[in-house]
């Protein structure tokens, strides 16, 4: 297993966390290192995670003063990740809606020279355990229709929680702000079709169908904000890189 790096975005996540499945995932995978980033959260997350981190080297905990948004949460742990020099970086959410034993299948794909990244789809089929609410899975289709006729590129699933790429990548993509605190998984991919072209990306993108996946209660994101949605996607795809 190459040296990867997980960062963890946490905001009020203290009833949520499940230590035990992050401890078991390090005992797993001796290459694997955590990036928790405390979003400013109002709760006892920072104590909870600085407590955990003690026993571990391979725990480092990040902390934003203020809530900042997710992905400003995450770019904070991924620019700490490409400077400690993992050899794959990405993230994952701390709900663990994608648990860890999905990890290996990620790294898998990325063994091939030609993928840079890998993306978790939340594709439920036969064989699988992917639970989501219907009224998510119909915005959802609606939203990826939507994003990828912007792009010009097929793509199933932008926002799920779980991504991982080559750290080379992830320093490029991760080396300004984005414009919007919970979409901005859709700018990483328009960033990325930027630096490769479509065509390249049709290979060095790869979206992996989750063996499983469960919605779990407690989204911070509102409906109010979806309500946003056309609005911060004009934003995005009018403004030039």
């Amino acid at each position: 297993m190459p040296k990867t790096a997980l960062v963890i975005p946490c905001f009020n996540e203290g009833k949520r966390l499940n230590l035990p499945a992050f401890k078991k995932a390090l005992d797993s995978y001796p290459e694997l290192m955590f990036y928790f980033v405390d979003d400013g959260s109002a709760d006892n997350t920072y104590e909870i995670l600085q407590k955990f981190s003690v026993d571990s080297a391979r725990v480092k905990v990040l902390r934003l003063e203020k809530n900042s948004g997710k992905a400003v949460a995450v770019r904070h742990g991924i620019l700490a990740s490409v400077k400690d020099g993992n050899a794959l970086t990405g993230f994952w959410d701390a709900d663990l809606a994608t648990p860890l034993s999905e990890l290996n299948a990620f790294i898998r794909e990325l063994s091939s020279p030609d993928v840079e990244m890998v993306m978790g789809c939340r594709l439920a089929h036969l064989g699988s355990k992917v639970k989501r609410k219907v009224s998510r899975h119909y915005l959802g289709r609606v939203f990826a229709t939507t994003v990828s006729a912007l792009l010009s590129m097929q793509v199933y699933d932008t926002q799920c929680g779980a991504k991982l790429m080559r750290t080379e990548l992830a320093a490029k993509l991760f080396d300004r702000p984005f414009i919007s605190a919970w979409l901005f998984d859709v700018e990483l991919l328009k960033r990325t079709k930027e630096i490769y072209g479509i065509p390249a990306c049709e290979t060095k993108i790869i979206e992996l169908p989750l063996r499983q996946w469960n919605d779990v209660a407690g989204s911070k994101l509102k409906f109010s904000k979806m309500l946003l949605v056309p609005f911060v996607l004009l934003r995005i795809f009018s403004r030039r890189s």
